[in-house]
């Protein structure tokens, strides 16, 4: 009996000394979604499996950027970027444009930009979207939005 206890104990100690985790350094809880009145940035598990993470060099994610604004605009552009810890610069991982001609109408349920999937390295602890848009109705001034997710 005092072997079994002695077992039991020693396996829950474990598991609170050495935590099993599944990706190190992976977004806490997929899906994480981020918000403003305007739009709904959603990272997630990839939605291909064309790439492969490698444990310790870089993980794989998705992007969905959806506008739930309340008046039409022109989609300018979504660029994502990366931290690296050993610079003071952010890295780029990828842009999206919609080159002016891209016309999201308000109260659209679909996505208006989705990356199926792009590498994330392990050493980065942030990742940031920065959109920039027009309105329809104002179509001169060029309004951003920075989203940034932790890792």
């Amino acid at each position: 009996m005092k072997c079994i206890k002695a077992l039991i104990l020693t396996t829950i100690l474990s598991f609170l000394l050495f935590p099993i985790s599944g990706i190190a350094s992976s977004l806490e809880k997929l899906p994480s979604l981020e918000s403003s009145n305007q739009w709904e940035v959603i990272i997630d598990m990839p939605k291909s499996e064309e790439l492969e993470p490698k444990p310790e060099v870089y993980n794989i994610y998705s992007m969905d950027v959806t506008y739930i604004g309340d008046e039409d605009i022109k989609l300018d552009r979504v660029e994502v970027y990366r931290d690296d810890p050993s610079t003071s610069y952010d890295i780029e991982l990828f842009t999206a444009t919609g080159d002016g001609d891209l016309v999201i109408e308000k109260n659209s349920e679909q996505p208006s930009i989705g990356h199926q999937n792009f590498p994330i390295s392990t050493k980065a602890t942030e990742l940031k979207v920065i959109i920039t848009w027009k309105s329809e109705s104002d179509g001169s001034r060029k309004y951003k939005e920075e989203f940034t997710f932790k890792q």
